[in-house]
């Protein structure tokens, strides 16, 4: 199956523990639940190629994460929201300034 990269890697996951990783060159993004780390890695570099095309950033790894589905109750009913896929990427060079607002 071929994906774009933006198919890939779907949005980034800020979260307490997230931005502090952020301090160590790891940065925390969904991805999509069948892509490998090959593919997560290669989405990120073309990514990265767009957006800074003079930039220095290396991905040194990609470490990936399954995330399961919770039950959340409703007033009536319970619900499963869909399973997904976490990556966290270490990254080393400039520092990304996908996250900062």
């Amino acid at each position: 199956m071929n994906k774009r990269h933006s198919q890939i890697i779907l949005r980034p996951l800020i979260t307490e523990k997230s931005a502090a990783q952020m301090e160590f060159g790891q940065y925390t993004f969904e991805v999509l639940k069948d892509a490998n780390k090959v593919e997560i890695a290669q989405a990120l570099k073309e990514i990265l190629k767009e957006l800074y095309p003079k930039s220095n950033t290396e991905i040194i790894s990609v470490n990936t994460s399954a995330i399961r589905g919770r039950f959340r109750r409703s007033k009536r009913h319970g619900r499963f929201p869909k399973d997904s896929k976490k990556a966290i990427v270490t990254v080393s060079g400039d520092a990304l300034e996908l996250f900062t607002a």
